[in-house]
């Protein structure tokens, strides 16, 4: 049996459970254990040479966006904090922020895993993504001092200008267009916005279909930043 193993620091537990979730539905193939050592959570998985292999490409998806949507949003946090938004306003302009270079911060995450045999997640962000820590805070560092709802919603306006991804909300839960349920939210630490909110931001997809009656804070939510992109079915 070989191994395939993924430890972070006790405190930040929820990214290794973000990442275990790649492994939904392998019982059959693999034995997955996460267990509490010394301060750290581990995830350690055993299978055949074969069915390890074919389970590290949605691992390493996973842990690429522990640290693009995770990592980046501690750093952002830490220093955006411009004066003129509300709490709520705040997070999705940080989730504004981290969904605009997903997909490229994936790609150069995922470049640098090649070849990692264990992920020492805490590790290999201090001294292996140093450079992309770099680029997001130059970012950080771009963002005024003063930033209004209006120039939030400008903002919106142009992250999803060109974007032609669909999702769809239903109830408390957010869908791509393949109906794959979405829990990039479940990253984030801070819970003073509802993470069905941060997942639609964070998905970076140009159209919402709300399937179902939405409530009163997530149409308001829909209908300032996704004007001309909601479309209700109640």
């Amino acid at each position: 049996m070989d191994e395939l193993i993924v430890s972070e620091r006790e405190s930040a537990f929820r990214y290794i459970a973000y990442t275990a979730g790649a492994l939904s539905g392998c019982r059959r193939t693999a034995n997955t254990e996460i267990r509490f050592q010394g301060g750290r959570v581990i995830l350690c998985v055993r299978a055949g040479e074969r069915a390890l292999a074919a389970l590290r490409a949605p691992v390493e998806d996973r842990i690429a966006e522990v640290y693009c949507v995770g990592y980046k949003y501690e750093l952002l946090r830490a220093h955006v904090c411009p004066a003129g938004l509300t709490p709520e306003e705040r997070e999705i302009l940080l989730s504004a922020i981290i969904a605009a270079d997903l997909a490229a911060d994936k790609r150069y995450v995922l470049s640098r895993l090649a070849e990692v045999k264990e992920h020492t997640l805490d590790g290999f962000y201090l001294f292996r993504l140093r450079e992309l820590a770099a680029k997001w805070k130059n970012i950080a560092a771009c963002v005024p001092p003063v930033f209004s709802n209006g120039q939030l919603i400008e903002f919106m306006q142009y992250i999803l200008g060109g974007s032609r991804g669909r999702v769809f909300l239903k109830g408390n839960e957010v869908y791509d267009a393949r109906c794959r349920r979405l829990h990039r939210a479940s990253l984030l630490g801070e819970k003073t916005v509802p993470d069905t909110l941060r997942e639609i931001v964070l998905s970076g997809a140009g159209k919402v279909e709300c399937l179902g009656k939405a409530d009163e804070r997530e149409e308001r939510f829909l209908r300032r930043y996704y004007a001309g992109r909601v479309g209700f079915f109640a």
